[in-house]
This record gives C-alpha cells, sequence and structure tokens, in this order.
C-alpha cells in the first residue's frame, strides 16, 4: 500500500514540487507524436512516388520510346511548330517535335521546356484520371537534348510565362515519345554556351576550345542560330535582288 502512495507521489509531483503529467495524459501526448510520425512518413512516400509504383498505369501506350525508326513504320501525324502555340489556339489538340531544353518535376507536377531553333515553350504534366505516376516519372527523366514527340492540348495562361518565347499559352501533354535519346551526361550546356566567358556575371560559361570540340552542340544556342538566320535573310535578299534583274546563278567548281 506504501509502494503505490509512493508510486501515486512521483507521478503527481516532481522536482521542486512541480506538477507532472498524468499516465493518461503522456499517453495522449504519445500517441499524438505517433500519428504525426505517422503523417511525415506517408507525405515523403508520395513525394517520392513510392507507394505508386505498383499501381494500375493508366497511360500504357501513351509513353515511351520509339527505338529504330524504319521507313515502313511511317507515322501518319502532322505536326505544329512551336511558335504557333499562342493563346487563339486555346483548347486545340496538336502534336509538336522538339528538343527538351529543361524539366522540373516535384511530386504530382511535371514542367517540361520544349526547344525549336531558339523558340521555346512549355509542356505541363499532372498526374490524374488520364495521365499516371509512372508516365511522370518517365517524363522527367528524358535527358536534357533529346528530341521528342508530344501530343498535347494547347491552354490559355493567366500570367505570362516569363522563361519560353510563347508566354500566352502552354502544353498540357496527352502522349510524349522520345525519337532520340541524348546521353544523359553532355559536355556542356546549352545556357552556359550561350553566355560569353568574359561576361558570365558570376554565372557558368562555356570556353572556346569546349565550344569548338563540342561544335554540334554549340550550335544550337540562341546566338548562334541567330547569327544564322540574319546570314541567310541577308543571302535571299541579295538573291530576290539580282534575280530579277535577270542574273542567274551559278556554282562553280572548286
Amino acid at each position: 500500500m506504501s509502494a503505490e502512495v509512493e508510486e501515486k507521489d512521483m507521478v503527481g509531483a516532481g522536482e521542486g514540487g512541480e506538477k507532472k503529467l498524468s499516465k493518461k495524459e503522456l499517453n495522449k501526448l504519445a500517441k499524438a507524436a505517433k500519428i504525426a510520425e505517422l503523417k511525415a512518413q506517408k507525405a515523403a512516400q508520395a513525394q517520392s512516388g513510392g507507394g505508386d509504383e505498383n499501381a494500375e498505369d493508366v497511360s500504357v501506350g501513351m509513353y515511351g520510346t520509339y527505338g529504330i525508326i524504319k521507313s515502313a513504320d511511317k507515322k501518319d501525324i502532322v505536326f505544329s511548330r512551336l511558335n504557333q502555340i499562342e493563346a487563339d489556339l486555346h483548347g486545340k489538340e496538336i502534336w509538336v517535335r522538339g528538343r527538351v531544353h529543361a524539366i522540373r518535376s516535384k511530386g504530382k507536377t511535371c514542367f517540361l521546356v520544349l526547344r525549336q531553333r531558339f523558340y521555346t515553350a512549355q509542356v505541363s504534366l499532372f498526374v490524374g484520371d488520364h495521365l499516371s505516376k509512372q508516365m511522370l516519372k518517365f517524363v522527367s527523366n528524358i535527358p536534357k537534348e533529346s528530341i521528342v514527340d508530344i501530343q498535347g492540348r494547347v491552354e490559355k495562361v493567366d500570367a505570362q510565362i516569363e522563361s519560353c518565347t510563347q508566354k500566352t499559352a502552354e502544353l498540357h501533354a496527352i502522349q510524349v515519345f522520345v525519337v532520340s535519346a541524348a546521353e544523359p551526361r553532355l559536355p556542356l550546356q546549352i545556357d552556359d554556351a550561350t553566355r560569353r566567358a568574359d561576361n558570365a556575371e558570376g554565372l557558368a560559361a562555356v570556353n572556346l576550345d569546349t565550344r569548338l570540340d563540342n561544335r554540334v552542340l554549340d550550335l544550337r544556342t540562341t546566338t548562334t542560330q541567330g547569327i544564322f538566320s540574319l546570314q541567310a535573310g541577308v543571302c535571299k535578299l541579295f538573291r530576290e535582288a539580282l534575280a530579277e534583274r535577270g542574273f542567274v546563278e551559278i556554282h562553280t567548281p572548286k
């Protein structure tokens, strides 16, 4: 009896006469802590996508890699140009082909920037009834500079997309197929190659030697594409002016 009284006194009073929590209150706090821990584990699992690996893939056949393209497998697809993606096409489904310029993915959302020459457009993917977590994961892992075919629905945006040339509309992806996958690790990034080495303002830049060693990538920068467009325009004007005056263009052997 005296031992039970002593135990109650220890629970009821602490050092210096301060009152301790009762067993009921301690159990309640422990239960709340356990619930919070389980919620944190579920949130982390949802963030990593681990809980959806075995879920039914509702996007089967809507994404993947073409593999080796043969002449016998010609696809009857009419492609639109990226610079045609504007707000006046809102609700229309189109096909586009371009290079993956950038990808950012978080949770059940993925944003992809597609590039054609110096035009860029944003492609959005959201996990839902018609787009699976497996498809989102596949798109998130496509290497930069890969060539992809995307079917999507043009959607007008409320706020302008500052990171792309097409600012008034984006493409909500329906199908995504890789035509030609790039190497996961490239010798240079297109954004870095766009900056001058002597005026990078603390950002990464590419030296001339690296540019020349990887000219096939350096030719894709907006600066180089702009130079080629100006050269082509000047040559076109000269040809038109001379053709109007009766000149004949010839190509002499070297």
